[in-house]
């Protein structure tokens, strides 16, 4: 019974380790990937007569991505 108890324990603590370390390299990519996409937006310019629109969900969760919009 302690054998069993033993392996399951060693067994929950070698899962766990690979689980914990993985966890910052995901988060520090997705900053990453964040600050890209940003600097991409800041990077480009409208024409004149238009305004930069952000994306964001409308009306009803139709998802529109960003684009320039004609200015009325």
């Amino acid at each position: 019974m302690r054998l069993d108890a033993l392996c399951l324990t060693a067994a929950l603590i070698a899962a766990a380790i690979p689980l914990s370390a993985g966890a910052a390299p995901v988060a520090a990519n997705y900053v990453a990937g964040a600050n890209a996409r940003q600097a991409a937006s800041t990077m480009y310019t409208c024409p004149p007569g238009y305004y930069w629109e952000p994306d964001a969900y409308a009306r009803h969760g139709k998802f529109r991505p960003a684009h320039c919009a004609l200015r009325w």
